[in-house]
């Protein structure tokens, strides 16, 4: 690829304004009410279900490009160690701290059940307890983000020499594609959150859209907005139906898995439209770069040990409910889930000392 050199300084209120939609597109996945059963039987049930889910599918890839963005704007600047130490620095250490918080409610937990005469696996077997405790946040949690992330970063910095080679694009979109397949024929653990080279390719498309950011910026302008708007609607009908298909006709597979082909065509076309779209003067004014990091880390714990305590004592559970009641309940979890999250951020940022913990 020849090379291009960007003399125009960057606007990069972009990377704000979709870093605050894709991180609601994720509260939003996350604050879904699964029923016992996890998938509906019933067509009509299954065809709600699915929309709910897929329609803010594309987050995760969204962070993936605006991080290697970034990447992109950095690469010249600073060395790969000095590059790693502050992404280090800046989102594993409160990573860590978030983990150490929520093992301590789960504990906290319980100990609760115990005192009242429940069963204490925690006590009766400890080490056996930490660890699944330890594999739930990390794999089955949003915790896996992040040593993911830190781990494509790291397998991209390995290319640095050859960054934008086309042929180490295509090294990493085949294996990005080699995990869509996957999810049908489980040669290697499938689900998105152990796929350690399923999103470096996202990662890659973002260093190249920095190095060729003027040429992008000119081709979007040539785009009309409905075609962008009709391409999402196509491509997030495409991944819909291949949810369906997966439901019905591969029981042991993700239908929601994020590296599904037409999911992964569906994030990419979202982002085009929300590119197109442009930054709401309203978003910047909520500071999506001081809240966005520190979201992602708290949002998932909030969902999971505060709101059942609102829930339960009101006997509202999955059990029994309809598509659209959980939809509605969602909703709901979601408006809880989230302004608690941005509240407690926002007081965490307010002081000096401790605003570290939310990373940036």
């Amino acid at each position: 690829m020849p090379e291009t050199i960007m003399k125009d300084k960057i606007n990069y209120d972009f990377i704000d304004s979709l870093r605050f939609i894709a991180i609601i597109t994720i509260v939003i996945e996350h604050s879904y009410f699964w029923p016992s059963y996890q998938y509906f039987k019933n067509i009509d049930e299954q065809i709600i279900q699915t929309i709910t889910m897929e329609l803010f599918k594309f987050g995760t890839i969204t962070f993936y490009i605006l991080a290697g963005f970034l990447i992109g704007d950095k690469i010249h600047t600073t060395t790969s160690l000095q590059y790693l130490k502050r992404r280090f620095d800046g989102t594993f250490k409160p990573w860590l701290f978030w983990i150490i918080v929520f093992l301590i409610l789960i504990y906290a937990n319980a100990l609760i059940i115990f005192i009242k005469g429940g069963d204490a696996p925690a006590f009766e077997n400890p080490l056996m307890y930490f660890w699944e405790k330890i594999k739930y946040i990390i794999v089955d949690t949003s915790f896996w983000f992040i040593l993911n992330f830190l781990g494509s970063i790291s397998i991209l910095l390995l290319f640095r020499r050859y960054l934008y080679s086309k042929w180490v694009g295509l090294l990493l979109g085949t294996c990005s594609i080699f995990y869509s397949v996957d999810i049908y024929y489980h040669w290697i653990p499938s689900g998105h959150t152990t796929a350690i080279l399923g999103f470096v390719f996202y990662l890659w498309i973002g260093v190249i859209l920095h190095k060729y950011f003027s040429q992008f910026n000119e081709w979007i302008k040539l785009i009309k907005l409905w075609h962008l708007i009709l391409l999402s609607a196509i491509t997030f009908s495409l991944s819909c139906f291949e949810s369906l298909y997966i439901m019905n006709n591969h029981i042991h597979a993700d239908p929601y898995n994020t590296l599904k082909i037409t999911n992964i065509i569906y994030s990419l076309a979202v982002f085009l439209l929300l590119y197109k779209i442009g930054n709401p003067r309203w978003i910047k004014n909520l500071n999506p770069r001081s809240s966005t990091y520190g979201i992602h880390l708290v949002h998932y714990i909030i969902i999971v040990q505060i709101l059942p305590t609102i829930f339960n004592p009101l006997g509202i559970t999955p059990a029994g409910k309809s598509s659209i009641e959980l939809v509605i309940i969602q909703y709901i979890r979601f408006f809880i889930a989230y302004f608690a999250s941005y509240f407690l951020v926002y007081l965490i940022n307010k002081s000096n000392r401790i605003k570290w913990i939310v990373g940036q």
